[in-house]
């Protein structure tokens, strides 16, 4: 006879009885929360409540709506500003102890933005570093990303030259090399570094040297010179050695797909675009490759849909240059292939395949 230890009745009927009480404790409150709500009640009472009920649940994004009604309603007039940022710094250690516990949450960080928006004292500074700490825990958060971003933004502003504005947006540049160095995977840090890349190569402002580190004043000497095809020598390396790291990243082949754009291409020389276009397609067919070999003979996805991307894209290139014709008769046929080879492998999506033509949209 296996002992098992039985769960005394009495003790379950009282722990039933306290979670009851418990919920309904939990409904009274809300319903006294939403009352006020739909009768504009703007007071300190209130103000409590909503206080108490996020600490209980603060996915409720209307009870946040809700504060910053009282907040502007009933705390902020009459206030001076170094009033105003003293109360602010309260809510946000408010606001902090609720990211702890729910660190993807939208209306969390959402009124953390509003309250650094509503403090015109604000430490940025001091954000930076508490992004920092989220990112000790998950460095793909994209939320803390997105607020890293909102950050940066708040930071450029405050800047009184453009320079200055402008290098705001290199440090974060340096910033995302370091991120991926850590972690290929991180899609967020992929992404940014698009966005700050296309900010950076357009703007008319002078990047000064903020690091000593050789491979960056390159970058910064690309920037300044609005030079896109050093740019893209650069940043070649940096795709190429994510994709030979992990060939199965989709946050690589996204950023590669979108480094092989018009964004880089349309003013490009078309002879020199195609060489960059070229090289990309002979290393990822070598990375295809060395896949077959160590899949024995499985094919990578990413490398075919790649190669796929890339044929096309040169395509429209020859379209747009007027010399269709042009369009070597040897490509044609690898674009063929491939489309079959990616069918044979993932037969599900096969229409989306047929329907993917070196003349479709």
């Amino acid at each position: 006879m296996h002992k098992f230890k039985k769960t005394d009745e009495k003790s379950r009927i009282i722990r039933r009885n306290k979670e009851a009480a418990r919920i309904a404790n939990y409904r009274k409150l809300q319903d006294t929360v939403f009352t006020g709500y739909e009768k504009n009640l703007y007071n300190n009472e209130t103000f409590k409540f909503t206080t108490k009920l996020l600490n209980w649940n603060p996915e409720l994004y209307t009870v946040w709506n809700y504060r910053r009604d009282i907040l502007i309603n009933s705390k902020f007039p009459g206030m001076n500003i170094d009033q105003k940022h003293n109360f602010l710094e309260q809510e946000l250690r408010f606001v902090l102890v609720q990211l702890k516990s729910f660190p993807k949450c939208y209306w969390i960080w959402n009124h953390r933005k509003w309250c650094l928006k509503e403090d015109l004292r604000a430490d940025y500074d001091l954000e930076m570093n508490l992004i920092n700490m989220f990112f000790q825990v998950d460095e793909r958060n994209f939320h803390a990303w997105g607020y890293r971003m909102f950050i940066a933004d708040c930071i450029k502003d405050s800047k009184q030259t453009e320079e200055d504005r402008m290098n705001v947006y290199q440090k974060e540049f340096v910033f995302t090399t370091r991120m991926i160095k850590r972690n290929i995977s991180n899609y967020s840090a992929w992404h940014r570094r698009s966005v700050l890349v296309d900010l950076l190569i357009n703007t008319n402002a002078k990047l000064p040297k903020i690091i000593d580190d050789p491979k960056q004043e390159l970058y910064r000497n690309a920037f300044n010179q609005k030079d896109k095809a050093e740019f893209l020598r650069l940043e070649y390396e940096v795709f190429l050695n994510a994709i030979y790291t992990d060939p199965d990243n989709s946050s690589v082949w996204i950023y590669g797909k979108w480094l092989f754009s018009d964004s880089f291409y349309d003013d490009m020389d078309f002879d020199l675009g195609n060489s960059f276009l070229d090289q990309a397609y002979g290393a990822v067919n070598e990375l295809a490759e060395l896949e077959r070999e160590d899949m024995t003979g499985k094919e990578n996805q990413w490398c075919i849909k790649f190669n796929l991307y890339l044929l096309k894209f040169k395509f429209v290139r020859y379209r747009k240059c007027g010399d269709i014709n042009k369009y070597p008769e040897f490509l044609k046929s690898k674009f063929a292939e491939l489309k079959k080879k990616l069918i044979k492998i993932d037969n599900m999506r096969k229409q989306r395949y047929l329907d993917f033509s070196l003349e479709s949209a």
